[in-house]
């Protein structure tokens, strides 16, 4: 059976002689209180004096929704399916809303705390050229400077590689994200942390070595369900 989707509006845009915005969201493990962020943040940035028009584009965490035409004048944002490319826009926000909720979380998971720094889809990352498949990686994020998101992918069972710089790739993040769609929750650490991932844990290391998970966060739960996966 396929899932219902549903449809919120804004509703204090036209307080600014700004239409209405609308988004869809067909993914019922999104919480509330996320649709309800995402419309509230939408009416905040119209408040700011920003205008939205049809076509444009706007970056919400790591992504690019655009804006559409919707229903009785109001406006509609969709997202990149993040299955083609070049990128498609669907009408929806699941990946948009589970895509934040993610980067948020792993960012959370840390102590000391630390803020999130979201990069754009549209910015690239240096990869191994075994990127895509490699099961043991690291993911390391340099200074992020103009179109580079500072995002080193490198597979660490190919140690000769480490020193090759042919082995080495430019992509966009969004493709990136594209093949390795488990990567993505990675993706709004800040410069300087280095994450590590084999098949039995995921290690998260900054200037002064490794940095401690909050016991039963999200990044602490994962690592112990992969632990007893692997039992």
């Amino acid at each position: 059976m396929d899932t219902v989707a549903t449809i919120h509006s804004t509703t204090g845009c036209k307080r600014f002689d700004h239409p209405e915005c609308e988004i869809r969201v067909s993914n019922p493990a999104i919480p509330k209180v996320d649709i309800t962020w995402l419309l509230g943040f939408i009416e905040s940035y119209i408040a700011s004096g920003t205008r939205l028009n049809i076509g444009e584009t706007m970056q919400i965490g790591w992504m690019l929704v655009r804006i559409e035409e919707g229903r009785a004048g109001a406006l509609r944002l969709t997202e990149p399916d993040m299955k083609s490319f070049p990128v498609n826009f669907v009408d929806s926000v699941d990946r948009t809303l589970v895509h934040l909720r993610n980067q948020n979380d792993v960012v959370r998971s840390l102590s000391p705390a630390i803020d999130p720094h979201f990069p754009s889809l549209r910015q690239s990352a240096v990869v191994h050229v075994n990127y895509k498949h490699a099961a043991s990686v690291s993911l390391k994020r340099k200074v992020v400077e103009g179109v580079s998101s500072g995002w080193v992918i490198t597979d660490t069972e190919d140690s000769a590689g480490l020193r090759d710089p042919a082995r080495l790739l430019t992509t966009s993040l969004y493709q990136l994200g594209l093949d390795r769609p488990e990567l993505i929750k990675f993706f709004a650490l800040p410069p300087m942390v280095e994450v590590s991932i084999d098949n039995r844990r995921t290690r998260v290391c900054g200037p002064n070595g490794e940095i401690s998970l909050i016991p039963g966060s999200y990044l602490s739960e994962l690592n112990r369900r992969m632990i007893q996966g692997g039992s």
